[in-house]
This record gives structure tokens, sequence and C-alpha cells, in this order.
């Protein structure tokens, strides 16, 4: 076989961006006989977990310190950019040289993290034929920010409001250059602080600027110097490959097709996670507990690999709620900080409770959400976790976690014309206990109002505002299936062959 095209892969090792490049590589390699693909990525990645991949069109190059996430004090984000950087350049230059049997690059797919200041010397490399493409694996609504003005709900045109406060010494305040730019990235409202500025993106409802931005988990150092290069970034590349579906987010691509190229290749799931009923729990004693409870009557609780809700009497009060209602439910604490963020007596009260199970290690959450018990997800707002449901029609509850994406994710889904979650609210910190903009009961924030609004969830979650989710979700469960199959299966397969 004569290959033609290769895509190189420069993947930032978090597990959502990971999961959702492997599902595209997967896609474009069935489109594309001709294509092979080199994938770039940080030794901390579990690559076992990765799908099998045609052995001969697919080379996987993992670089850098696996146990670089124990380093304590030091900026694990940035030296692990740095090692993956300088790895990814020898990568390259190999690729070039002219004595390696798969033809040169001819496409470069770049994740939004850590790639832009290599991008002038990979351009060299490359040489002009090349395409360059930013890969976004979350929404499109987050991906808006990055585009759009501050007149227009982002913040693309922050160096010129930074200029602003720095040329005004009213403005300025003593500060230095570095802390304005920090200011400025973290509201994304055009201002050096979360005010109250109405966030208007096409395609949700309209927000508060401290509603977009919300999170309990606090910003990891270096935050700001990312969401800056991912502006460059997309500026500087020749489009976007978005990682959505025009059946989720097409009002929200349409606004961001404005701004650059957006190629949307549809929401990206493994192959194994559209499948219905087919893959098998494999812990033994969770597949127990849920073969004991009927279609759709469990509730699963997983906050993904990265965080978990900080706020432990919060917590508390969503399992006293669940143990209340007796809604069977499952708690997954397969994340990296879960087992060390719930006390052990927790536990203990969920699996004594009659309606809980705790499962302490990682599982297969696809094979979670195709169990035929599995009614509802209650997670973090992860755009992974939130279309691994959704396929499977599922529908949500939100509790965002994370700032950045997981507030605007929940968002998306519950706020659409044809809502498939719910938002829990009470549990909201910081300036973002201002009102909410959609209306509803002011952020108050006590223990017992957070316990209360659990407790009304739940019983819409059993009522007709929940049934009409679940029928919401099911039916766009098909538009994305279709969507896949057909749109997005024509834009994947160009892609391929570029």
């Amino acid at each position: 076989m004569v290959y033609q095209q290769h895509h190189a892969w420069y993947v930032f090792p978090v597990w959502g961006h990971i999961t959702s490049a492997n599902a595209l590589i997967i896609k474009m390699l069935e489109e594309n006989p001709a294509l092979v693909v080199t994938y770039v990525t940080h030794s901390l990645v579990d690559t076992r977990r990765f799908p099998e991949f045609p052995k001969d069109r697919f080379r996987l190059l993992t670089f850098g310190d696996p146990d670089i996430s124990k380093n304590v004090g030091k900026n694990t984000i940035a030296e692990g950019i740095a090692q993956l950087s300088k790895c990814w350049i020898e990568t390259l230059q190999e690729a070039c040289d002219g004595t390696q049997a798969w033809p040169k690059p001819t496409a470069l797919m770049l994740d939004q993290n850590g790639s832009l200041h290599t991008l002038p010397q990979v351009r060299n490399l490359v040489g002009p034929d090349c395409k360059v493409y930013m890969y976004w694996a979350g929404s499109a609504a987050r991906l808006y920010s990055f585009l759009a003005p501050s007149g227009k709900g982002g913040f693309s045109d922050w160096e010129n409001i930074v200029d602003k406060y720095v040329s005004d010494e009213t403005l300025r305040k003593g500060r230095e250059r570095s802390e304005i730019i920090d200011k400025v990235c973290i509201a994304k409202n055009g201002f050096d602080e979360f005010n109250g500025t109405v966030i208007s993106i096409p395609g949700i409802q309209d927000m508060y600027d401290y509603e977009r931005e919300f999170g309990e988990v606090p910003l990891q150092a270096g935050v700001s110097s990312m969401l800056r290069e991912t502006v460059s970034l997309a500026k500087a590349t020749d489009g976007v490959v978005c990682a959505s579906s025009m059946a989720l987010e097409g009002e929200t691509i349409a606004a961001c097709q404005t701004y650059t190229n957006v190629h949307s290749v549809g929401v990206q799931v493994a192959p194994r996670g559209w499948s219905k009923n087919e893959l098998v729990v494999k812990d033994e004693s969770l597949r127990a507990f849920l073969d004991s409870h009927g279609k759709g009557e469990v509730v699963l609780i997983s906050f993904g690999s990265l965080v978990f809700p900080t706020n432990k009497a919060n917590f508390q009060a969503l399992v006293s709620a669940l143990i209340e209602s007796k809604d069977p439910f499952v708690l997954v604490l397969g994340g990296m900080f879960a087992g060390k963020a719930i006390d052990p007596s927790e536990i203990s009260r969920i699996d004594d409770s009659g309606v809980g199970h705790v499962c302490n290690r990682w599982v297969d959450q696809q094979a979670l959400l195709q169990h035929p018990s599995i009614g509802w997800l209650f997670a973090h707002g992860g755009f992974n976790s939130t279309v691994e449901s959704l396929v499977q029609g599922i529908p949500l509850i939100g509790w965002p976690l994370a700032p950045g994406d997981n507030a605007i994710n929940t968002a998306v889904v519950s706020t659409r014309k044809n809502p498939v979650a719910f938002e829990v609210m009470q549990i909201r910190t910081g300036s973002a206990k201002g009102k909410p903009r959609r209306g509803g009961s002011d952020i108050v924030g006590t223990p017992e109002i957070v316990e209360q609004e659990f407790r009304d969830i739940l019983t819409k979650m059993r009522g007709k505002e929940g049934s009409d989710r679940r029928a919401n979700a099911q039916a766009l469960a098909e538009e994305l299936k279709i969507e896949k199959d057909t749109v997005a299966k024509e834009i994947v397969s160009k892609l391929a062959m570029t």
C-alpha cells in the first residue's frame, strides 16, 4: 500500500482530549485507507486504555516523565508542555527528513493546549503545503468565547482590553501588565473582573459573566497563559476541527464559523460507545447492584477523572437527598482526587443505605451508560461525559466543578429549546453566588437550601419534567447518530483526505 496522507497529532494529556482525538482518528483511518497517523502525547497517559488502531498505519509516541503529576511545588502544566513540545519537534524533524517510509505530514492536528509556541518552527519543518488545524475537543459554546471579541461574548481582543487598563493609571491601579492580563483573560467579558456583564452566546440562554466561568475547584497555575494561547492558535491555524454536533449546537457552530473555518465533525465518542447493551460492566459487585434494579431506575454519579466536589457538606446533602428519596444510585470514585475527597464514613453510609453502591476504582463509563438500569447521569459538566451520556439517550444532572467549560457545557444541555438536563444552582460559590440571569431563586448556598434543591431536582426527575428531558435526550441521540453517519461523516472523510 502506498500511503498518501500523513496526519501528525499533538495531543494534550487530559483524558477528555485523548478519547475525543482517538475516536476521530479511528473514523479518519476508516474513511481513507491511504492515511497514516503519528500520535504524540505525554507519558503520564495510560495508553493501555487506548482502542485498537491498525498497527501498520498508527504510530503512538509518548514522551516525558510519567510521574510528573507527583512533583509537588512545580508548575506541572508548564513542565509537561515543555517535555512534550521538545519531543514533538524531534518527531516532526524525523518525519520530514526524507528517509522515512511514510510521506511527510500533510496535516497537523494541534491540541488547543500547549502547541502554540512550537508552531513557527513546526511550519518551517512541514512546509507551506501542510494544513495546520487546531483540534477542539470541547463544546462549540466554549470555543465561541475564544473566537468572538468582548463585544460579542468572547475575549479574542484581550490584548486591546489589557492595553486600555495599562494606559490609564486610574484603571491600572499600580498593577503590572502581567497581573492585568491574567484578570482580563479569566473574566472574558471586556473587563478585569466579573461585574455582571451579560454574555450572549447564540444557541443558549443569556447568562452573567460569573455564571459562565463558575467552578468551585481552584484554577491551576498557568491557566491564563493557556487561555490566551488558545486565542492565538485559533487565529494562526487553517481552521478549527470541532468535536461537537450541529444537532446539539447548530446555532453556536454557525456563529463560530463567522470568525474562522470550523469543521464540525460531530461529537466524538468511540464506536463502542454508540452501541446498545453490548458492553459489559466487569466489576461483579457493581454489575450485581445494577442487575437488581429495573430499567432506568439508577442514577449514575461520576465527576470525571480530574475533579470532585470540594464542599463536603454539599456532597453529603446530595447523598442524604438520594437516600431519603430511595432513588437507587451508583457513585464512581475512579477520578484522580475522588478517593481523597470523600470520608470513609460517607462511603459506609452509602453502602449501608440499601439504595446506594460505591465503586472506588476506575470503571468503564461507556459500559455503565449502556446498562439498562442507568436512567440519569449526575456529572460535573465535562464535555466527554456529557456526549457519552447523550449518545445513549440518557439525560443529565449537572453540578459544574472545574472553572472553564463545566458551567457553559451544563448550560448548553439545560437551557436549550428542548432541554436534556437539570442544573444544580445552589452549590455555586464566590462571585457566582449572584442572581442567575435566567431567573429562579437567588443563590443562598446554605447546606439546608442545597439539600432542598437536590430534593426538588429528584422530584422533577421522577415527574413530567424528567420524562420530558428523557424523551428529548432520546430524540437527540437519534439525531446525533444520523449526523454521525451522514453530514459529519462527509466532513470527516474530507479531512481524512487532506
